[in-house]
């Protein structure tokens, strides 16, 4: 049996491909609901047999792609129907049970396609025991096929019909270890900044830094991910796994959280997911990892109100032509914006312009719905003298045991990280004393704060109890838990 991949929604889908070659007028059908590069591969195969020095059937030819009701896409399908009408026809031998991936050129050489890694660990689940693609493919594979099915390459047809199938080295990438070029030590002083930047990073908690131009908010929130340990095995298979599908492999770092910074003009589909193939967006580009929403108040106000679905239940659902298709997008937001449209609020020796309804309607394009969901909101101002703050690795240090205590306090949970607990859960989960609970709803009533802000502060101060490395929460901690989401944008 001979398998293809689909590169369709969040994860692809596996498709047995079945050659018939039978006399009649010669010609070649194909059926299966093909897209349209999917039905030209019958004329580029038709070629590259050729010009490989192998004879194309002169009878009639039904290649049928199964399931029927499963959308074929992308060039992909040219190698493995090369292969199923090469085999059909007594040309070559080939395994009982395979996966081929890869678009031919005219002259027979095997070019790399979209969603190969997603293709390969795909065969891996559905246990196909080899996967065939071309030698240029392997250079973004990277360590994620540990483990996967047998790989064997060949450059195109004609060095398959000369010397056959080579099977791939276990590893193809680099074993360099890669160094992060940002640091938290490039920021000058800030020490309250990096604090709540280390706190969002320990806890997988939202950040909102907000302040004038030039306080160092955005580069606060393009380092928080180098303070986070590296990913697990399953965790950067997950994540290699949905780049693939968008054709991205060679822009992950292995087994580094992603980083999603997307422009302000980003339509809500790039966000969400969708459009022609039903792809992931930037929220599951950015699973597992952090979303950046730089000069957050920019984006369009549809766009911040679609994303808090994903933030709250780490998933969206996208229908589109009769399929459903449920993205992961477990990712933690980091939103930074000015005071004011014009920036010079918070400026010293600056004249702010803006009138308190334009600052409201600024703030407006947020909504306080998308707000409620950030944990962190810290304000940034201007530092005249630097002062002492922690070096970038013991903060890093201290997150990752705080990591640790969250995921063994939080085995056999779907929820091991304390940003990830849902609001109706957290009381639960992360129960505090009545003395405490009694110092909670104080503060709630001090600052007017909802039952999901109540849950959020329980959660950072649980946070900063990890950071301390303590079993117990204190009062000292729920207080600064709500220090650090009471501060307003004005």
């Amino acid at each position: 049996m001979i398998y293809g991949f689909s590169p369709v929604g969040a994860l692809g889908i596996l498709v047995h491909v079945e050659v018939d070659i039978r006399r009649g007028l010669p010609g070649t059908d194909v059926v299966g609901l093909p897209s349209s590069e999917v039905r030209e591969a019958r004329d580029r195969v038709r070629v590259a047999i050729r010009n490989s020095g192998y004879e194309y059937p002169v009878d009639r030819i039904l290649i049928n792609l199964s399931p029927a009701d499963v959308p074929k896409v992308g060039s992909g399908f040219d190698l493995p129907i090369a292969l199923a009408i090469l085999q059909q026809s007594g040309q070559v031998k080939l395994p009982e049970r395979l996966l081929a991936t890869g678009e031919l050129s005219v002259r027979g050489e095997i070019v790399p396609v979209r969603g190969t890694l997603s293709a390969i660990l795909s065969a891996d689940d559905h246990e196909v025991g080899t996967v065939i693609l071309g030698e240029r493919a392997l250079r973004h594979i990277g360590s994620h096929i540990a483990g996967t099915p047998e790989i064997r390459y060949a450059s195109s047809l004609r060095e398959l019909r000369s010397h056959g199938l080579r099977s791939a080295p276990p590893r193809f990438d680099d074993e360099t270890e890669h160094r992060d070029s940002l640091s938290l030590d490039d920021i000058v002083g800030q020490p309250a900044l990096k604090w709540s930047a280390a706190v969002a990073a320990a806890g997988f908690h939202n950040l909102l830094l907000m302040g004038p131009p030039g306080s160092g908010k955005t580069m606060a929130a393009r380092r928080v991910s180098t303070l986070l340990p590296d990913l697990s095995r399953p965790a950067g298979r997950e994540v290699a796994r949905i780049y693939s599908m968008r054709g991205l492999e060679g822009s992950l770092r292995r087994n580094r959280p992603p980083v999603r910074i997307p422009h302000h003009s980003a339509s809500v589909e790039g966000m969400l997911g969708g459009g022609k193939g039903n792809l992931p967006g930037e929220v599951s580009l950015a699973h597992n990892g952090i979303m950046v929403l730089d000069e957050a108040t920019e984006f369009r106000p549809r766009v911040l109100q679609a994303l808090r679905e994903p933030v709250e239940r780490r998933h969206v659902s996208i229908s589109r032509a009769g399929r459903s298709e449920e993205f992961p997008a477990r990712f933690q937001l980091l939103l930074t914006s000015n005071l004011c449209p014009c920036g010079k609020l918070g400026q010293p020796e600056a004249r702010c312009m803006c009138s308190m309804q334009e600052i409201e309607r600024y703030w407006r394009r947020l909504g306080a719905a998308l707000l409620d969901r950030v944990d962190i909101r810290v304000r940034t101002y201007y530092q005249d003298t630097p002062a002492p703050t922690p070096p970038h690795m013991d903060l890093a240090h201290q997150i990752s045991r705080a990591i640790q205590r969250q995921e063994s306090r939080g085995q056999g949970s779907p929820w091991i990280r304390n940003g990830l607990i849902p609001p109706e859960a957290v009381s639960r989960l992360l129960p505090l004393t009545s003395a405490l609970e009694r110092l909670l709803r104080r503060r709630m009533q001090q600052l007017s704060l909802s039952e999901r802000a109540a849950a959020s502060v329980r959660a950072v101060a649980r946070t900063l109890a990890d950071l301390s490395d303590r079993d117990d929460v204190t009062a000292e901690d729920i207080l600064e838990a709500a220090a650090l989401r009471s501060p307003g944008p004005v």
